[in-house]
């Protein structure tokens, strides 16, 4: 096993070594919304359980909405928002909170628990969550943007269990996506860019980002490389590309 290998088994059984009686299974007012049949969603549900206890569902505004489980090596983490997803302001990004389940046989204890560790996204909601390894430590990629005005955007940001903690990456999203085409009437001035990442499988403490550009009737592909220094992603190889506006990412 390599030296990254090892330290994702230590980092997460770390974790999961001992309970936390003081978060095990708090009861909490489940989103009206995300009530589904168990069988519907078995594993989904199982995590809310060993989270929550026995949940109830309501309209609270401080209702909890299970978005995802995530699976790793030794553990599981259930990922939740306050809140309904799409349904609080434009500019609101959504409370994000992570618990960490230890898988006993056929059933899930909930070990750790990290209360709102970061605000993403717009309209309350983010677009996708990911598991990931990353400089040797277990981690989520979260996928969020928006649209204000005709400009729609989307970056990542990234996350690491480390040191018993969960820290983020980037002080700034990591921009896959700006589109100005909602706001620009004149097509020869239009910009649109999309890009595709993935941690290097040589190397992962890099992000590898390929850009394709379309601007002004050309199209062009360019990659940009940001490198895990200590616990900060900094941009190692190549620049964001200056069609990106400073709003979506752009440097």
């Amino acid at each position: 096993m390599n030296r990254g290998g090892v330290r994702i088994v230590f980092i997460l059984a770390a974790l999961t070594l001992a309970v936390l009686p003081a978060v095990a299974g708090q009861p909490a007012t489940l989103c009206a919304a995300a009530k589904k049949p168990p069988q519907a969603e078995p594993l989904l549900a199982a995590a809310v359980a060993a989270a929550f206890g026995k949940a109830t569902f309501g309209a609270s505004e401080d209702c909890v909405y299970p978005l995802k489980v995530l699976h790793y090596r030794t553990a599981d983490v259930l990922v939740v928002q306050a809140g309904e997803p799409g349904h609080a302001c434009h500019g609101c990004a959504a409370p994000l909170s992570a618990f960490v389940l230890r898988r006993l046989d056929d059933s899930l204890k909930l070990v750790r628990a990290f209360r709102q560790f970061a605000k993403l996204g717009t309209f309350g909601a983010v677009d996708d969550i990911s598991p990931i390894e990353i400089g040797g430590d277990d981690g989520m990629a979260i996928k969020s943007g928006g649209m204000f005005q005709g400009y729609s955007f989307a970056g990542v940001d990234f996350f690491a269990f480390h040191a018993g903690q969960l820290i983020s990456l980037n002080r700034a999203p990591i921009t896959v996506a700006d589109d100005n085409s909602g706001a620009i009437l004149d097509p020869g001035k239009t910009v649109e860019v999309n890009a595709k990442w993935f941690l290097d499988p040589a190397d992962n403490t890099a992000v590898v980002v390929d850009y394709e550009i379309k601007a002004h009737g050309s199209k062009r592909v360019e990659r940009v490389v940001w490198r895990l220094q200590g616990t900060s992603l900094i941009l190692s190889h190549g620049h964001v590309p200056p069609e990106v506006s400073p709003s979506a990412g752009g440097r």
